[in-house]
């Protein structure tokens, strides 16, 4: 009997110890980080997320992740306050200017409490999983169709639905299509998919805070689905940089101007011609 009891404990041992040691350990939960005010997350993708990210590296302007690590509390909150005299008169926002390109960080008409809130969220955010990417479709969905349409969003053949101008009033893009190709009034987009990235550009079309694109576009704002029909085109545009411009439309300006210099040259060899012929017929009232 004594034998048995033994065997008993010690199978229910064995068994106990067999199911904890085959149990998959569970890690405790990590501990939450503090909530971070969506309005201030709103203010954040509408004003910075086009030219900024915390810690998913830089785009158009440097990352912002542990930023209050390098720079001191007023130079931060002055910089997103007023970079453009930060960029006039401070050294270190200079440097940061000629690292970037020379694109200027523009003015966003924030207030010194909008400022200090957009400093904390960014704290926040290198310490915390803090989602501040904008919601978007990645343009991998994208499909022929979506990349026709932003083609013809871009140069105009199809108007918008907010009634804004066209892209290629201000801006070019290699084999668009269109007349003239595109404006020269802002920069060339050809690569700006590669240089923002998809959710870069998408934040920088649907939230311009370029100065002329804010302007402009402050009342006259893109559909979701035009910004995604937009970004498949540069997409689309990028992948296949390289190939030759329109050569039509460069045959049609080439043209143009050698008629305009035609019609001066002929205007002006006439004037010429009158002058001659005068010089040598008789004045009248005068003797043959």
């Amino acid at each position: 009997m004594a034998n048995a009891s033994a065997w008993l404990s010690l199978a229910s041992t064995l068994v106990l110890s067999g199911t904890l040691i085959g149990a998959p350990i569970q890690e405790a939960p990590a501990p939450e980080g503090p909530q971070a005010d969506p309005a201030l997350v709103d203010l954040y993708v509408r004003k910075c997320a086009s030219c900024h990210t915390v810690g998913k590296g830089a785009r158009v302007g440097p990352d912002l992740k542990d930023v209050d690590q390098r720079r001191e509390r007023r130079w931060i909150v002055d910089l997103i306050r007023e970079p453009s005299k930060m960029l006039d008169r401070d050294p270190d926002a200079r440097k940061l200017l000629q690292e970037f390109n020379g694109v200027r960080m523009p003015d966003l008409g924030l207030t010194a409490e909008q400022a200090n809130g957009l400093a904390d969220l960014i704290v926040l955010a290198s310490r915390y999983p803090i989602d501040l990417s904008p919601a978007f479709v990645a343009v991998t969905e994208a499909t022929a169709e979506d990349v026709a349409r932003g083609r013809d969003l871009f140069t105009g053949r199809m108007r918008q639905k907010g009634g804004g101008p066209s892209c290629s009033a201000c801006h070019t893009v290699q084999n668009a299509g269109g007349f003239f190709g595109g404006g020269t009034l802002a920069k060339e987009l050809t690569h700006s998919f590669a240089v923002l990235g998809d959710e870069g550009l998408d934040a920088a079309l649907a939230n311009p805070s370029f100065p002329l694109m804010k302007d402009v576009f402050a009342d006259h704002p893109l559909e979701p689905d035009e910004v995604f029909a937009l970004r498949a085109f540069l997409n689309d545009a990028n992948r296949s940089a390289g190939t030759d411009p329109d050569r039509l439309d460069i045959l049609i300006v080439g043209l143009l101007g050698t008629v305009v210099v035609i019609l001066i040259l002929n205007a002006a060899w006439a004037r010429r011609l009158r002058g001659v012929r005068h010089a040598f017929l008789p004045k009248r009232g005068s003797q043959s």
